[in-house]
């Protein structure tokens, strides 16, 4: 016999055996695995680590692992997903006005874009540190619970100030090196002005926080329509109502300590005014009276 014909007949056999083994081995790894993630997602349920369990489950409860721990898995993942918590991140400037590409990190690793989606988080305890352009970041330490679904966490992100212009600097000199002849007034911050400006500073906080629950209620009615209630569409109007209000007393309590300040120093005799709320069956304002 010669050599060429018998190391065909090797190559043949050596590849028969191969096709054979292939499959075997292929299945075996597959079991391995199989078996795995269904002792895993028993740990990993155990501690409370349910996003992990759930990618388990999905695995061992697949068409790839052994139709005997198909029950199990499938009724462990019903369970997981009814426990898994789910949070949506609602992120705001100071203003009231909602954030674009504002990314969240929870616990310094996985990071969340806000995109009114809810997202699921394992229970437990977590570290939030919300991110966005032109705002400082702000870190949030919040606790969920097991089964807390579409639970919201609004947060207000501060504004970056603008850094100072260097040319500032010279200007003020040369103010300070050439005074004025005829120096103004003084003005200083006299009892009118300080209650003016701080109904405008509660009036709008009162704004915005009004502003912000309404918001948020509007958004819980999406959920139902169109079978709202009557007595919920009517809350979420007279809390945007209130809001209303508030932007209008900020308004006129900002109005009135500009006013003021600028008109103290034009007579000689300190002005005196009264700052009131005005009440009355068909108006409400706020109103400002006395001698500038």
């Amino acid at each position: 016999m010669s050599i060429r014909p018998r190391l065909a007949g090797i190559v043949c056999a050596i590849g028969a055996c191969l096709a054979v083994v292939s499959p075997v081995g292929a299945q075996e790894d597959t079991k391995r695995a199989c078996a795995s993630a269904f002792s895993s997602a028993q740990r990993l349920m155990r501690t409370g680590s349910l996003i992990e369990a759930r990618k388990k489950l999905v695995l061992c409860g697949g068409p790839e692992c052994p139709e005997v721990m198909h029950p199990d898995c499938q009724q462990w993942l019903t369970s997981v997903e009814a426990s898994l918590p789910t949070v949506v991140f609602q992120v705001s400037s100071a203003a009231g006005v909602p954030l674009a590409s504002v990314r969240v990190s929870l616990d310094g690793a996985e990071v969340i874009p806000v995109d009114g989606r809810a997202w699921p988080i394992d229970p437990g305890e977590h570290e939030a540190v919300f991110e966005s352009v032109g705002f400082r970041t702000s870190s949030r330490h919040i606790v969920v619970s097991e089964g807390e679904k579409l639970r919201r966490e609004v947060v207000v992100l501060d504004s970056v100030p603008p850094p100072k212009v260097a040319a500032e600097l010279p200007a003020k000199r040369l103010a300070t090196a050439n005074p004025p002849a005829n120096p103004p007034a003084s003005r200083r911050l006299t009892l009118p002005i300080v209650v003016a400006a701080s109904s405008a500073v509660l009036a709008g906080a009162g704004a915005i926080y009004l502003g912000l629950g309404a918001r948020g209620d509007e958004r819980d009615l999406d959920s139902c329509r169109p079978g709202c209630t009557r007595e919920e569409v009517d809350h979420v109007k007279r809390e945007y109502l209130l809001a209303n209000v508030s932007i209008g007393l900020a308004a006129a309590g900002a109005t009135t300590a500009v006013l003021l300040f600028l008109l103290q120093g034009k007579t000689s005799t300190p002005p005196t005014a009264t700052l009131g709320l005005n009440v009355g069956p068909d108006r409400l304002g706020l109103g400002a009276t006395g001698r500038f």
